[in-house]
């Protein structure tokens, strides 16, 4: 009678509503009487096993009559035939969806359990082959016109289309493919055509005289017009200082994107953060128990190769960090003490993994935690070029070797994330740090470490993490135990002298376990090119600091690809609208070899000398 009332009233999808509630109302209690048959319930406990029931349903609306638009997803609308389709949304991403389930069971486990009539949810054969079916379904309800469309964007933003317009195309060969970013319809609308007029300028003219858009395309010019412009030197001064302090971060911030810089040191804008245990406190948490049981085993005369006495020393310094610096964990939650206990398990792996590096190297820790700036062991790395720039920080742990009267250094740096040695870093002036820091070494180090002439051995970046292997379960102990020794290798630069490297790691049947050294060469470094880099790198400071000097905020973020460029994680997107072709720029690189970097670095040449301030040709 409800169904019939809202009918007269023209209250059709209501109707139509109304008719599905009784019939699934009906359909459900039939189930009930099936399965529990003459079983004997309480009120309370059939209503809940109703409710669940009922919560199985869903509710849809078709076309009621004609002449009328109805919206739903594909396997809702389908078995019902109508004059024209348009399928949105047909990307690869959507088309098949079916994402392996987050549960337990593989595959083949859920063959197994079925040959026992041990049914559970579908596997991803059958999930694909009912999206196909759905497909197809969708795709020959209309009896006139189909139209099949996805948003192609741009960017990260960018999506492929569905392997549907593939088989469409080949079905249809007359049909063609039409990019619709400037169709009609969008020009149908004010504001998307105004969207569009500031890409086509006869569009605009155009816009001009439609009667109330005058005063919009007015500040759409004005907008078109606007630059970032630069800083003077006074708002230099202001902002920054004569002499600016400078860290290895934010050098590599100022070098990846001015802007982002001038956001950050300049205005202190900060976005703002959620409170959690951050990536950069599980950093400090595995430096602090790697240093505390160098220390104690170096101190104490602890073989690094006994691995149950460095975990008892891992364990201990763990320890120390949660009373001292968490201050115990009795106030935390059950969740936050088991993340906690994780983390310390994986500290642990990667201590024995450090140790087990230097129990077969003859370089020995000289320095932990070793300090660059005012007040610190080291004085910072100081250049000038119209303001002084001042790099501070700190290294991990420098290494020590003495032969022949020489004293060879490297610096090892940990890496609790997955960024890795990049020549293409280095090339855009990015990733310098622990390079900057060797060469000061090369040639403050002899008051530290003593007379010897210090010569530059390398750099290391550890992966301070226990790597999770990708495989399957076909693997086998020892598979595993290979590919988590290579996730382990380390990155980085190593001097191309046998004496060096062999002093560095007592390579064992397998070869070199932990230096990134293979038959390739990459990491291998001559001493010439010890001297070339030095030089660089020393370069690339002043023209950051003539650049900052300038004044220079524009928004110019390097751009490889779209996993690596400076705008992915940057925190400043909201204030900085970037638009190419307005002013900004992206500084578009490459992926860089290890033999294209030496030989564009072989090209390069000082005019003035090391010490005479001249300028890379």
């Amino acid at each position: 009678r409800r169904a019939d009332a809202l009918g007269r009233r023209g209250g059709l999808n209501a109707a139509a509503q109304y008719r599905q509630l009784w019939d699934i109302l009906a359909g459900g209690l039939e189930q009930c009487a099936l399965l529990l048959e003459n079983t004997e319930l309480e009120l309370d406990e059939f209503s809940r096993l109703f409710s669940l029931v009922l919560s199985q349903y869903d509710v849809g609306a078709i076309p009621v009559s004609l002449d009328r638009v109805a919206a739903g997803d594909a396997p809702r609308m389908a078995h019902r035939e109508v004059r024209a389709l348009f399928l949105l949304g047909a990307d690869s991403g959507s088309i098949p969806d079916c994402a392996p389930s987050p549960g337990l069971f593989t595959d083949q486990d859920r063959d197994g359990l079925a040959l026992r009539d041990i049914e559970l949810a579908p596997r991803q054969e059958d999930k694909l082959r009912r999206e196909m079916t759905i497909a197809y379904e969708t795709c020959v309800r209309p009896t006139e016109k189909l139209y099949v469309s996805w948003a192609a964007g741009s960017g990260d933003n960018g999506k492929a289309p569905s392997f549907l317009l593939e088989r469409l195309a080949a079905l249809f060969p007359g049909e063609k493919l039409v990019d619709a970013s400037m169709s009609s319809a969008r020009l149908s609308s004010p504001d998307t055509a105004l969207e569009l007029a500031g890409q086509d300028r006869s569009l605009a003219a155009l816009l001009r005289q439609v009667p109330g858009l005058e005063e919009r395309m007015d500040r759409l010019d004005r907008a078109a017009a606007w630059r970032r412009g630069a800083l003077s030197p006074e708002a230099v001064t202001a902002l920054f200082g004569r002499a600016v302090p400078m860290s290895a971060t934010r050098l590599d911030l100022y070098n990846s994107c001015h802007f982002s810089h001038f956001m950050r040191f300049g205005l202190d804008a900060k976005p703002r953060q959620p409170a959690k245990f951050r990536p950069t406190d599980y950093g400090t948490f595995v430096h602090a128990v790697l240093e505390g049981t160098l220390r104690a085993a170096g101190e104490g005369n602890v073989p690094l190769d006994d691995g149950a006495a460095i975990a008892a020393l891992a364990r201990e310094a763990a320890d120390r960090y949660e009373t001292g610096t968490l201050a115990g964990l009795e106030g935390e939650t059950a969740r936050f003490r088991w993340l906690f206990d994780r983390m310390k398990e994986s500290a642990l792996a990667v201590t024995q993994s450090v140790c087990a590096e230097l129990a077969v190297s003859d370089f020995d820790p000289a320095a932990f935690e070793l300090g660059f700036g005012r007040g610190k062991t080291l004085p910072p790395v100081e250049v000038q070029n119209g303001v002084t720039l001042r790099l501070s920080g700190f290294v991990d742990r420098v290494d020590s070797w003495v032969k022949d009267g020489k004293r060879y250094l490297r610096v090892v740096d940990y890496k609790t994330g997955k960024k890795a040695f990049d020549f293409a870093d280095v090339e855009d002036g990015r990733g310098l740090q622990m390079l900057l820091y060797l060469f000061t070494l090369a040639k403050e180090g002899q008051g530290l470490f003593g007379p010897e002439e210090i010569v530059p051995a390398g750099v290391l970046y550890v992966p301070a993490r226990d790597p999770m292997v990708d495989g399957d379960r076909a693997m086998t102990g020892d598979d595993v135990k290979k590919a988590r020794s290579l996730l382990l290798k380390r990155q980085g630069l190593v001097l191309d002298d046998p004496d060096v490297i062999s002093a560095m790691e007592r390579a064992g049947e397998g070869g070199y376990r932990f230096l990134p050294v293979d038959s390739k060469g990459e990491s291998l470094v001559s001493e010439r090119q010890m001297e070339l880099l030095d030089e660089y790198v020393t370069q690339a400071l002043k023209k950051a600091a003539g650049e900052l000097a300038a004044g220079d905020i524009d928004a110019d973020p390097f751009w490889r690809d779209g996993a690596h460029n400076a705008c992915r994680w940057c925190d400043y997107q909201a204030a900085c609208h970037f638009e190419e072709g307005c002013g900004d720029r992206a500084r578009y690189r490459r992926g860089v070899k290890a033999a294209e970097f030496w030989n564009w670095l072989a090209k390069k040449s000082l005019s003035g000398g090391k010490e005479g301030g001249g300028e890379w040709n």
